[in-house]
């Protein structure tokens, strides 16, 4: 710089950037050590949008990335849903100001997994993500999301806290079409958090029997409130014999909705003959189960699993929240600022939790 300031040496001058080029975003240091920085605005490239984060729910896989066990993308935050803030050059039908939740991950819809109904199985689903993640003021979503359909306007009668549950249920309806079969009348829930009880509002909603079974008092208690027919300790025999009591025989169907090896274990056992068994919960890396192949050929089992969630699923959540097709206010127990993103988190991994939103006004 040639120009001078009278009184001010050279190398006192500083370099000042308006504050809208920066904003506030959660960001994982290291293994379990969050923080909230001022990070740059993420640039938009052609075809992309930006959107103000409004509201993001903590997911049990958010957790598992920040504790290093996740086997998912690097990304915190994926239940996000805000206000189009910014588009850029060649994006069509979506306007600044709109409503929307963006779908973090979208196939190519033109493969053969894609094509056998496999979209996230798609070897480009995981490759495409919002950035840097849904807990940030601001967040960039792709344009090969935005082409594909991965935006979608959020009616004004639903309001956001409510919305972040659009991608949750959704993975939940994609795994219960999976796992459910006409006559199934009796169902065991292993974990009692967030998506365990949506699958408990689900199967409730087909009208089946459902015992829930989860370690946490605290989670036992709400998921009695929620419908369940009896919750129970699983370590604890006599409640088990007491929750199948209740059901008045085995189970047809098992959710395993935590990553738990234990709970898959006692899956196998608790089913009936000829039941099916749903692995949705992320287990952590390195997790092994030991599988008796007698158990599974005698009993005749079927072990499923299910990842994610596509634009089928995407919508229909989107459709049943709005219409109030089902009722997920409840599961909200704990809400948060974005300044105070940390300490969702902390609470989130606490078992006096179900579900943690973080909102940004």
């Amino acid at each position: 710089m040639n120009a001078s300031v009278p009184g001010v040496r050279p190398e006192k001058y500083i370099i000042i950037c308006w504050n809208r080029y920066f904003m506030k975003a959660l960001v994982l240091m290291e293994k379990g050590k969050l923080s909230l920085e001022e990070v740059p605005e993420p640039k938009l490239e052609e075809g992309e949008i930006m959107v103000r984060m409004r509201a993001c729910g903590v997911c049990g896989t958010d957790i598992e990335k920040v504790k290093g066990e996740a086997i998912t993308p690097p990304v915190l935050g994926h239940e996000a849903v805000g206000e189009v803030y910014r588009v850029s050059n060649g994006v069509k039908d979506i306007q600044p100001g709109d409503r929307v939740f963006a779908h973090h991950h979208t196939p190519c819809y033109s493969c053969d997994l894609c094509k056998k109904g496999e979209y996230t199985l798609c070897e480009e689903f995981p490759r495409h993500n919002i950035r840097p993640g849904g807990f940030s003021e601001f967040y960039a979503v792709p344009r090969w999301n935005v082409e594909r359909g991965a935006v979608l306007k959020i009616p004004d009668n639903l309001d956001y806290e409510l919305a972040t549950f659009v991608e949750p249920l959704g993975c939940c309806l994609r795994g219960l079409n999976k796992l459910w079969f006409e006559g199934a009348e009796k169902a065991v829930i292993y974990g009692a958090g967030p998506t365990g009880l949506i699958f408990l509002k689900l199967l409730k909603m087909k009208g089946c029997g459902v015992i829930v079974a989860d370690t946490s008092e605290y989670r036992r208690i709400f998921a009695s409130k929620a419908g369940a027919e009896y919750a129970f300790d699983p370590r604890v025999k006599e409640a088990k014999i007491n929750a199948l009591d209740s059901l008045r025989g085995k189970p047809e169907v098992a959710v395993v909705a935590t990553g738990s090896t234990a709970a898959f274990t006692d899956a196998m056992e608790t089913v009936s003959k000829g039941g099916r068994i749903l692995i949705f919960g992320s287990p952590p890396q390195g997790s092994k189960a030991s599988i008796e192949l007698p158990t599974v050929f005698l009993k005749g089992l079927t072990i499923l699993s299910s990842y994610s969630t596509s634009e089928i699923e995407i919508n229909i959540a989107l459709k049943m929240l709005s219409e109030r097709k089902i009722e997920l206010q409840d599961l909200i127990t704990h809400k948060f600022s974005l300044d105070e993103a940390v300490k969702a988190f902390d609470v989130a991994m606490d078992q006096k939790c179900i579900k943690a939103i973080v909102i940004s006004s």
